[in-house]
C-alpha cells in the first residue's frame, strides 16, 4: 500500500512538472506589437519629448537590462512652459519574466533602496481624465536625494490588466533573500494568474513635482496622459 501510495505521488508530481513546462513553453501571441519609442509621441498638445537615458553610462545600462530583463524600454522628459513629466516605460513579451520578478521593480523598492523616502502611498486608485477612466493606478509620493518631491503613478499591466499592489512591502532586497520574502507574492500570483507566471506585461510609471490632485485638473497634464493611451492605461483603449 505505502508503495502504491510513493509510485502515485511520483507520478503527481510528474504530471505537474510536465505541465508546468507545457504552459510555460506554449506560444502566447502578444497583445502589444508596437514600438515603445513610437507609443511615446515627440511632441503632444505642446509637450516636448526628450530622450533620457535608462541609465547614466552604457555599463549602467547593461546592468539595468540584465536585472530587468526587459524586451523594450524607453524613458522620455515631457516639457512645456517650465514644467517637466518623466516617463518611463518597459515592456517585456511573453515568456520573458515572471509577474513577481517585473512587478518586484517598482519605486517602492527601486527607489527606497537607493535612497529615497516613501512618503504618501495609495493602491489601486481611480482616475477620470477628459471623461476617460484610467485603468486603476498606483500612487506615491517621494523624497528623492537632490531631486526633492517627486509624485508618481505607475501600472504593472499584466496581460493589460493591471496588478494589484496592496499586499508588496517597501524596499525589497534582491538575491535569494528578496525571492524568500517576495514568496507570498508568487503564490499570490499563482492563484490570480496560473502557472505560467511569464504573462506579457508593461510597466508604465510617470514621475512629477505638482501635487496628485493638480496634476490631474491640469487641463495640459490630461492631454499627455491622453497620448499615451496605446500603452494600455485606459479602460476603453487596450495595448496596440
Amino acid at each position: 500500500m505505502r508503495k502504491a501510495l510513493l509510485i502515485f505521488g511520483l507520478v503527481l508530481i510528474l504530471g505537474l512538472l510536465v505541465l508546468v513546462v507545457a504552459v510555460s513553453l506554449a506560444d502566447v501571441p502578444r497583445r502589444f506589437t508596437g514600438r515603445l519609442t513610437d507609443a511615446l509621441p515627440r511632441e503632444a498638445a505642446g509637450w516636448v519629448r526628450r530622450d533620457v537615458p535608462i541609465a547614466g553610462t552604457s555599463a549602467g545600462a547593461a546592468n539595468v537590462l540584465g536585472i530587468l530583463n526587459f524586451s523594450q524600454a524607453e524613458q522620455a522628459m515631457y516639457e512645456k512652459d517650465g514644467r517637466r513629466v518623466l516617463v518611463y516605460v518597459a515592456y517585456w513579451e511573453p515568456g520573458k519574466v515572471s509577474v513577481v520578478d517585473a512587478g518586484s521593480h517598482n519605486p517602492d523598492s527601486c527607489w527606497v533602496n537607493a535612497g529615497c523616502v516613501r512618503t504618501e502611498r495609495r493602491h489601486a486608485v481611480p482616475g477620470l481624465l477628459a471623461g476617460r477612466a484610467l485603468r486603476p493606478y498606483e500612487y506615491g509620493q517621494y523624497l528623492v536625494p537632490g531631486g526633492g518631491r517627486q509624485n508618481v503613478v505607475f501600472w504593472h499591466l499584466v496581460n493589460g490588466v493591471p496588478n494589484r499592489y496592496e499586499e508588496q512591502e517597501s524596499g525589497w532586497r534582491d538575491g535569494l533573500i528578496g525571492r524568500l520574502e517576495r514568496l507570498p507574492l508568487l503564490l499570490k500570483d499563482i492563484r490570480d494568474y496560473g502557472l505560467n507566471q511569464k504573462s506579457e506585461q508593461m510597466f508604465v510609471r510617470i514621475s512629477f513635482t505638482p501635487a496628485l490632485a493638480d496634476a490631474m485638473a491640469d487641463p495640459d497634464f490630461a492631454r499627455l496622459l491622453q497620448s499615451l493611451s496605446s500603452l494600455g492605461v485606459f479602460e476603453d483603449q487596450g495595448w496596440k
